[in-house]
Parts: structure tokens; C-alpha cells; sequence
């Protein structure tokens, strides 16, 4: 589980976070991403992996800026 969600967050430490939030919800799923499926072909998984990468580069939390008034 651990080599599947370091692979999939590429080294980018806000991914690292979501993919292991989803490993504690859905195991089978990140294993599924993780590794290579037999079920579909290469091309299929490795655009999976990076459409989903892309969106959680998207919707990452952003901290709340600071105000002046704190």
C-alpha cells in the first residue's frame, strides 16, 4: 500500500496526503491505481492515474490567507 500511494502522488506532498486519505477509505482503489491492472491496457491506466493527479492538483485544501487584523 505504502509503494502504491508514494507512486502515486509523484513526490508532490499535498497528493501524497489525498492518496492516502483515499488508501484508509478505499484500499482496493488506490491498489487498483497503484499497480498494473490487468483489466485495462497501459494507455487506459496511466491517463486514470494523471486525470486524477490533475484534479487533485486542482482541488487541493489552500490554507486560508492571513489577514491583517490577526
Amino acid at each position: 500500500m505504502h509503494q502504491a500511494v508514494v507512486r502515486l502522488s509523484e513526490g508532490r506532498l499535498g497528493q501524497l496526503r489525498m492518496w492516502l486519505d483515499e488508501a484508509k477509505r478505499n484500499p482496493e482503489t488506490v491498489l487498483w491505481f497503484g499497480e498494473s491492472p490487468r483489466d485495462v491496457s497501459q494507455d487506459t491506466h496511466a491517463f486514470g492515474v494523471e486525470f486524477i493527479n490533475g484534479f487533485l492538483d486542482r482541488h487541493l485544501d489552500i490554507p486560508a490567507e492571513c489577514t491583517d487584523d490577526e
